[in-house]
């Protein structure tokens, strides 16, 4: 049976699958351990956690850190290591700030020491996201040299081939990572630091959540388009695996979290659960709602929203925000808010299971606007609640969102709206376009078709299974 070592910057319901997928890869008989940052609540209903006395020490930033690695069973059955250390008490990780690099780079060293002095030997560790990728390059430089690591296949999921992770220069040392990688043979891109690049040459498989990211650097092959012509000499490497949700614990037809049930094959329930919504947060009868559910932060899209508000304002529909922020977005949208009463809920802070299920069941139209690629799923939780998206056609979006290309005549294939580019005009003609279509028959079989697609994680687990085996 082979061995894994899942590692995941954190636990989200709709971005990055350490969360839930593990369990899925017990069952598809892979034995699994996860590994994560041990930040605030992530342990909750673990009861009390077991020290694993194992020294992980590691000189990042300056600093001489000393981690401590904490033991779980999450889920009941999953083993959970949590790495405990002062610049890891931050909200979120992210490779966007200061603190967050630090946080990672802390935690990177981590997982390769308990990779090292683990008292049994995985075969693969499995990096979820870019935020987990330091690890593929600290395993092959710094760590190089330990005979335990070199047996060691990585694989690591990221989604896509454009570069978002790129740190200053000065970063290279203070992640402790070797000078050399400095080199345009190894991790410098465009003189920053690059960690995708890392990623592309020290990852034995790399995977996308898209099936035509692959067919896109064929394409382009042989032209100076700078990320991907690294790419070019690696295709063996490259691999697609399809990104699902728990179907069983995200299902309207039995959901207890809900007002009212319904499936694809009956929608009846749906209208009773908007009623419900409407009711609830004090909105305006008989209007779509269209609902925002994320991060308040620049990456989520919520400036495009800003952008076009006045004019989604007045096509007299609600709109429901809920998510928590930085100040400076969350005082924007409570101006939203005071601004048009009664149109506009705003629900601060991590929305609980049952408030993120109220809304996903209530909502007509789910607005997914994110700057950047990112290995999220909750187009897929939308679509399961009968709720039509209009989100930024990248990432795992492509997969599974066969966009309306003329309102007067929706496909019998098509299920929701997409724009391309980052820009306020397109996102407003998608929204606008989706509102179209809401005042016709073909809404009712855009739901029908979101509800109807059902992509599990227990085939998601089957594929990374094999592919884990296929590496030896």
């Amino acid at each position: 049976m082979t061995r894994v070592l899942f590692v995941g910057s954190g636990f989200c319901p709709s971005r990055g699958v350490a969360g839930e997928l593990p369990k899925f890869l017990l069952d598809a008989g892979v034995d699994v351990d996860v590994i994560v940052p041990h930040l605030e609540g992530m342990d909750e209903g673990e009861g009390r956690l077991a020290e694993r006395l194992v020294s992980l020490r590691a000189f990042v930033d300056g600093e001489e850190r000393s981690m401590r690695l904490l033991e779980g069973r999450r889920g009941g059955h999953v083993r959970t290591f949590y790495v405990e250390e002062k610049s890891l008490n931050a909200r979120a990780l992210t490779l966007r700030t200061d603190d967050g690099i630090r946080g990672l780079a802390v935690f990177a060293h981590a997982v390769v020491q308990w990779l090292m002095r683990a008292p049994f030997h995985y075969d693969v560790v499995h990096c979820d996201g870019i935020e987990a990728s330091l690890v593929a390059a600290l395993m092959r430089t710094s760590y190089a040299n330990d005979s335990k690591l070199s047996h060691i296949k990585i694989v690591c999921s990221v989604a896509g081939i454009e570069d978002k992770a790129s740190l200053d220069m000065s970063w290279l040392a203070r992640i402790g990572l070797p000078d050399n990688m400095a080199s345009s043979d190894y991790m410098e891109f465009y003189g920053k630091l690059s960690v995708l690049k890392g990623v592309y040459l020290f990852a034995d498989a790399i995977v996308f959540p898209n099936d035509n990211i692959r067919r896109k650097i064929e394409k382009n092959r042989g032209k100076d388009i700078g990320m991907e012509g690294v790419l070019f000499d690696r295709m063996e490497k490259l691999h697609h695996v399809a990104l699902g949700i728990d179907t069983k614990a995200f299902d309207p037809a039995v959901d207890r979290k809900i007002k009212a049930n319904f499936s694809a094959e009956n929608l009846a329930g749906k209208a009773q659960c908007k009623d419900a919504l409407i009711e609830k947060l004090h909105l305006k009868k008989n209007r779509p709602v269209l609902a925002f559910v994320g991060c308040l932060d620049s990456e989520s899209g919520i400036d495009l929203i800003n952008d076009i508000l006045d004019d989604l304002m007045d096509r007299n529909v609600n709109l429901v925000i809920a998510g928590r922020g930085n100040d400076k977005y969350l005082e924007a949208v409570t101006a939203w808010k005071n601004e048009f009463k009664g149109s506009i809920a705003v629900l601060p802070g991590k929305p609980s299971p049952e408030v993120r299920h109220e809304i996903m069941s209530g909502a007509d139209i789910v607005l997914l606007p994110g700057k950047n690629e990112t290995l999220g799923r909750q187009h897929l939780l939308a679509m399961r609640y009968a709720t039509v998206v209009v989100a930024r056609y990248q990432g795992c979006v492509v997969n599974d969102i066969n966009r309306v290309r003329d309102i007067d005549h929706v496909g019998a294939e098509e299920n929701g709206f997409a724009f391309f580019k980052y820009d306020s005009d397109e996102f407003f003609d998608a929204v606008m376009d989706a509102l179209d279509v809401y005042e016709t028959p073909a809404f009712n079989e855009l739901r029908t078709r979101c509800a109807a697609k059902s992509q599990s994680l227990t085939q998601t687990a089957k594929d990374f299974a094999e592919l884990y085996s296929s590496l030896g």
